[in-house]
């Protein structure tokens, strides 16, 4: 157990979270009442002043602490404080449900909710807001809460309203999203101190020494040795304005913020050297990222234009927590009934969070396209780490998310009502497909388009857009200079349904299916019994794929035993296809080893099995050509052998393509460039296949085993993407060797 005077310590290093002010009545709990009295006038924190009658309430529903002895249990005090900082939303709100509800009956009345409006306030005033016609907005907002109208608020009501309602998680302590700015993100950092010394911002000293010398925030690249940290200001950037915003209000007017020191380079001003070897000299922008010598400092201008990457950035002018900003109009009261209340279901609700709204308002600049950047840092080594920091210094650090952490839905909240706004996935194919998919859930009704720095293994997807096949380590401020030359052009996705085995068939069981749509392409056979011993051997030793150069090795080792064994000998055998109601006759020509179905014009890290878009003279020619010949060859379906061979693939067409693959060492030809494509079979908007014998899958590099079943495809949706500029590169003879 913890002693009274312990818990007063604790209660004094944890004040500066917001998040335990709430939790300070059960701190004191163990205190007699008279002992109170004398310390709520001394003390400067910002801990509520709980009057006797809530303090005695609390008691009384604690039964953890021993008022008597004044102690507390310290298995309990962990438990509020992980509540707290990490719990459901549902449950943090129960928590502060009970901890105002003073009478116990199970509602919050006026008094209650008055107290509870006095508490918002008190955070608001902590968090440095402008509070001064705060208080009637926050009454309207309880008001809303109480959806039957009787006058008091139930626990269902509070739960639905609050997480419904982001101001009252915000104004509550409860919303990790919205903290205070100015702290600085430290990081252990190596300068080398012979190419580019670095000096402390604080002692003014040179860092040196062997190891990582010293610490630099990731913000504003404010740096200190390790002794000087905790003398540091708290003078990093502000992400958002405190103050609130209204249509009529002119845009506010973001200012530089100057960095002294460690700016090696040029003067952006009269374009001469910074001497970075003569001590603490020179000053950066953080928002514009300029130098200058610090006597050309008077020269410029105190406002800031954001530099260039203005278009990318949304300034702290342009963010204002939600309940501060304008409102769209009194919110529609809902008729909801106490029975009604009562099957409210809240756990339904947080787990699509917050249904659609933010804990910030956005106003971006006028003519600009904010980007929002997810990274995975999972992808690509620990490149996905070194891009979070990069981006957040040369963008606002709320417009950078750590998809592994947060989750792609807290950063499409964010931005869901921005206007001309772009995302950037730092990631694979799948990471790709993570967010597109969340968008869906999200039900977005103009969707972002999307750009990809691909970090991934194959990128078939960041390939065809021309972001290229992997990341090689370009400064990416390059990246947002291709965002701006990009163009939005719309991407077909495919919707794949299993269904099991006709009566009278029997049922095996099979491995589960990783997905229900299709980005990239999907695959029957040869390609997928490769994809399936790379994943089953990376799932058992997975310290044997960290590169992807050691990848690539690996998926040659299993190709090579594939086209020994050729687990898929006569795949077209057991097979039966049918596009757009017209079967394919698999049987008149070579044997088959596989199926592909493709979306985009990419897969297998960079191959086209479809083959090139045959060019308008070609095409008019071929067209002619078909008019005399009518004959379908190989097939019934829809297109003759002729129509195939210059049928031109799109990824926004509304239209899948069918190959075919004779075995894998087809695959490495077409691979090699030896041959120009696989078998085409077919191009069609719906796509019917029923097997009958077990075989490998995949979608989009996820591979599984599959036992006999029907499959069926059809078009799902578009949606935007952005299509890269066209590389300045001249080709290589090598080409090959870098797919």
């Amino acid at each position: 157990m913890l002693s009274s005077s312990i818990v007063y310590v604790l209660t004094f290093f944890l004040i500066t979270d917001l998040r335990l002010i709430f939790f300070a009545p059960l701190f004191l709990a163990g205190h007699s009442l008279d002992s109170l009295d004398p310390w709520i006038p001394q003390s400067n924190s910002s801990l509520p002043r709980v009057n006797p009658v809530e303090l005695k309430s609390v008691q009384k529903r604690s039964g953890s602490s021993d008022i008597r002895t004044g102690h507390i249990y310290l298995k309990d005090l962990v438990c509020f404080l992980s509540l707290l900082e990490a719990g459901r939303p549902e449950d943090k709100l129960e928590f502060m449900f009970r901890l105002y509800d003073t009478d116990g009956n199970g509602l919050l009345d006026a008094s209650e909710l008055d107290c509870i409006v006095n508490q918002m306030m008190s955070v608001a005033e902590n968090l440095g807001w402008d509070v001064s016609e705060l208080k009637p907005i926050l009454q309207d907002l309880l008001k809303e809460i109480d959806y039957d109208s009787d006058g008091t608020v139930s626990l269902e009501e509070w739960k639905r309203g609050g997480l419904t309602t982001i101001p009252l998680l915000v104004l509550l302590g409860l919303d990790t999203n919205v903290k205070d700015d100015g702290t600085h993100t430290w990081r252990l950092k190596h300068f080398n101190y012979k190419l580019k010394p670095a000096y402390c911002n604080l002692c003014l000293n040179l860092l040196v020494g062997l190891g990582k010398q010293g610490l630099c925030c990731t913000f504003c690249k404010y740096t200190v040795h390790e002794r000087c940290v905790q003398r540091a200001p708290a003078c990093c950037i502000t992400t958002y304005v405190k103050s609130k915003r209204t249509p009529q209000d002119r845009p506010q007017t973001l200012n530089h913020h100057w960095v002294e020191g460690n700016c090696p380079g040029r003067c952006d001003k009269c374009k001469k050297s910074i001497k970075t070897y003569n001590g603490l000299t020179g000053v950066h922008c953080r928002w514009c990222h300029i130098s200058l010598h610090n006597k050309c400092t008077s020269q410029v201008k105190p406002e800031c234009d954001l530099g260039e990457f203005r278009e990318h950035t949304l300034p702290p002018t342009s963010i204002c927590p939600a309940v501060l900003g304008p409102r769209s109009g009194k919110n529609e009261k809902k008729e909801l009934q106490r029975a009604d209340s009562a099957t409210f279901d809240c756990s339904k609700l947080s787990q699509s969070i917050y249904v659609g709204q933010s804990s910030f308002q956005i106003t971006p600049v006028p003519g600009s396209h904010p980007l929002l950047v997810f990274v995975n840092p999972k992808s690509g080594g620990k490149q996905g780490a070194k891009l979070i920091r990069k981006f957040q210094y040369l963008l606002n650090p709320r417009q950078v998310y750590d998809m592994i952490k947060h989750g792609p839905t807290q950063g499409l909240q964010f931005f869901k009502d921005v206007p001309g706004a772009r995302i950037l996935v730092c990631g694979g194919d799948g990471t790709v497909g993570w967010l597109i998919d969340a968008m869906d859930k999200l039900g977005m009704v103009e969707r972002p388009p999307v750009a990809v720095l691909p970090l991934g293994t194959g990128n078939d997807l960041a390939r065809c857009l021309r972001w290229g096949g992997g990341y090689d380590g370009e400064n990416p401020t390059k990246t947002l200079q291709k965002v701006s030359q990009s163009a939005k052009i719309m991407m077909d996705r495919w919707k794949i349904e299993f269904s099991k085995p006709e009566e009278g068939e029997e049922e095996e069981e099979g491995d589960p299916i990783p997905c229900n749509i299709i980005n990239n392409y999907f695959s029957i056979g040869v390609d997928a019994s490769i994809a399936h011993r790379f994943h089953l051997m990376r799932e058992k030793h997975p310290e044997k794929f960290n590169s992807r150069m050691k990848n690539k090795m690996w998926y040659f080792e299993f190709y090579t035993s594939e086209t020994l064994s050729a687990t898929c000998k006569n795949l077209h055998e057991e097979i039966d296809i049918m596009c757009d109601g017209y079967a394919l006759d698999l049987a008149n020509g070579p044997r088959l080893e596989g199926i592909a179905l493709l979306n985009i014009p990419s897969i297998y890290g960079g191959t086209n099995l479809w083959g090139d878009n045959p060019s308008q003279k070609k095409r008019r020619k071929a067209q002619k050509a078909a008019k005399k010949d009518k004959d379908r060859e190989f097939s019934t379906s829809s297109m003759s052998s002729a129509e195939l061979s210059i049928a031109v693939q799109d990824v926004g067409d509304s239209m899948i393509e069918v190959v075919g693959l004779e075995n894998s060492m087809h695959m490495g030809q077409v691979y090699a460039g030896l041959r120009a494509s696989g078998r085409r079979l077919a191009q069609c908007t719906q796509v019917v296949i029923r097997t009958r014998k077990r075989f490998p899958m995949q979608i989009d590099g996820e591979p599984w085993l599959q036992p006999p079943c029907t499959i069926n495809i059809t078009h799902k949706n578009q949606v935007p993407m952005l299509m890269g500029p066209l590389s300045t590169k001249k080709s290589s003879i090598f080409k090959i060797f870098k797919k």
